[in-house]
């Protein structure tokens, strides 16, 4: 029976040998406290690779003071956790100390429902706390690279409609939400253009990116001018595509500005090599003519007909000498409404044979505006004359003059034919006229009159219903 005995000692004794071998091997630490008879709390075990780091080890801290080892931490906070745990709730919190970062789990032991002990588990969670640190960073970035960019971005994947993102930027290009975006497929905001088709209606390109124009349709109908970067991917395993889109429609513009610029640099060298050539021989033409018909009076009708001739390409002449003359114009401050009233004038004769009245309206104290006076009357007149001939059956045509912030707007307005939609982004091109006998050559000379004063014009037309052309001329 002693031999039994012995043997089971011995046996307890091995066994709490390794146990404790166990525990003081442990990465973190392990501890235990309970309840002194003064109330404080005080350690029975303090063991594993952090408690020899810190010198806490059940040697150097048994039966201290819970106080006093706390000294290092903030001790009016973490104090009460320790009575929580011992009160028989589970108690976890992250302490610091130095650049060191550590959780704590304390866990109540009881015996006949009474809580005896408290053991706890320290562990170093700084190396973790960096990670979640430099991912938030990581996060922060790519918010700020994607959210707050100024392209549009978006994921969509291959086989399934939808985007599975759109950022802020993309919303605003396509004037809808995020939420309202993401609900609706590719094919319901693209309206393909030339040869991209097939591109923009599908993701099934295998190609891994590609790069091609189109023109987005915006929730309030009108449309806007982007470029797209594509790349295939895989996203949550499925693929996919990730897209950056580049609203393109200011460098459309100025594109389009810079080839109707050359444009006027070509006919301007033809002006100026071939206006003056062709005036001598017209000269020579028109004044044998009158001599014909002083001579043979027996068809006249015919000798009419080659001196109008003569004259609208004397005419034509005369305009491609004003953009082919370079001058120095002076630009003077002028009062609108002296000018109009004249011009209004001059066209008073050509409007009652159309049968068409002019009705003027006019704001009160106009400021003056900048410019040539010749050349803004010469505008004038140019859309005045283009508004009555545009009413074939006569009727009105609205002259009107008003002030909008720091701009002159002088507005003439028609209730013609109209215009074609797909006809107004050409006018004040050279040789490009809705006239059966035109030649776009005034509407273009008007287009770089108010260009050169800082100033727009623009044009609203429907067929059958009439035009309004609109001048923009800045207040100095």
């Amino acid at each position: 029976m002693q031999a039994q005995e012995r043997d089971g000692k011995q046996a307890i004794d091995l066994y709490r040998d390794e146990l404790r071998r166990t525990i003081q091997n442990v990465h973190n630490l392990i501890f235990k406290y309970k309840r002194g008879e003064d109330g404080s709390f005080i350690f029975t075990l303090s063991e594993g690779k952090l408690a020899r780091d810190f010198g806490l080890t059940t040697e150097s801290i048994g039966q201290k003071k819970l106080q006093e080892i706390l000294l290092t931490c903030n001790e009016e906070k973490i104090l009460p956790l320790y009575e929580r745990a011992y009160a028989g709730q589970i108690v976890e919190y992250e302490a610091s100390i130095g650049d060191r970062i550590f959780t704590t789990t304390l866990a109540p032991i009881t015996d006949s429902g009474d809580v005896v002990e408290v053991v706890g588990s320290l562990t170093e969670i700084t190396e973790r706390k960096q990670m979640e640190r430099e991912l938030k960073e990581t996060e922060e970035l790519y918010r700020s690279l994607v959210e707050d960019t100024l392209v549009g971005v978006y994921i969509a994947y291959v086989n399934e409609p939808g985007f599975v993102y759109v950022n802020p930027h993309m919303a605003d290009m396509f004037g809808y939400t995020q939420e309202e975006l993401m609900k609706l497929g590719m094919d319901e905001v693209i309206l393909p253009v030339e040869t991209a088709d097939e591109k923009t209606n599908s993701h099934e390109n295998t190609s891994h990116s590609m790069r091609y124009p189109f023109r987005g349709l915006r929730k309030d109908g009108s449309t806007v001018e982007l470029e797209v970067l594509q790349k295939t991917t895989v996203y949550k395993g499925l693929p996919a595509v990730i897209g950056i889109l580049l609203d393109v429609t200011e460098r459309k513009q100025a594109e389009e500005m810079l080839r109707k610029s050359e444009m006027l640099s070509i006919i301007g060298q033809l002006a100026a090599g071939v206006a003056h050539e062709i005036r001598n021989p017209l000269t020579s033409l028109e004044g044998f003519l009158h001599l014909l018909q002083s001579r043979y009076e027996d068809k006249p009708k015919y000798y009419d007909i080659m001196l109008s001739e003569l004259n609208r390409i004397e005419h034509i002449v005369s305009e491609f000498l004003v953009l082919a003359k370079p001058h120095n114009v002076v630009f003077n401050l002028h009062d609108i409404r002296p000018m109009l009233e004249q011009i209004i004038l001059l066209a008073e004769t050509h409007a009652i044979m159309h049968d068409v009245q002019i009705v003027t309206k006019y704001d009160a104290d106009l400021p003056p505006v900048r410019c040539e006076e010749n050349q803004l009357k010469q505008v004038f007149l140019n859309l005045l004359k283009n508004a009555i001939e545009a009413m074939p059956d006569g009727g009105e045509v609205h002259v009107e003059v008003e002030r909008e912030d720091n701009v002159v707007v002088v507005r003439f307005r028609d209730h013609g034919c109209g215009i074609p939609e797909d006809r107004l982004p050409k006018l004040g091109e050279p040789f490009f006229t809705t006239k059966e006998k035109g030649t776009g050559l005034g509407l273009m000379v008007s287009y770089k009159i108010i260009n050169s004063l800082g100033g727009k014009i623009t044009v609203k037309s429907k067929e059958r219903e009439g035009s309004t052309f609109e001048v923009r001329l800045p207040v100095v």
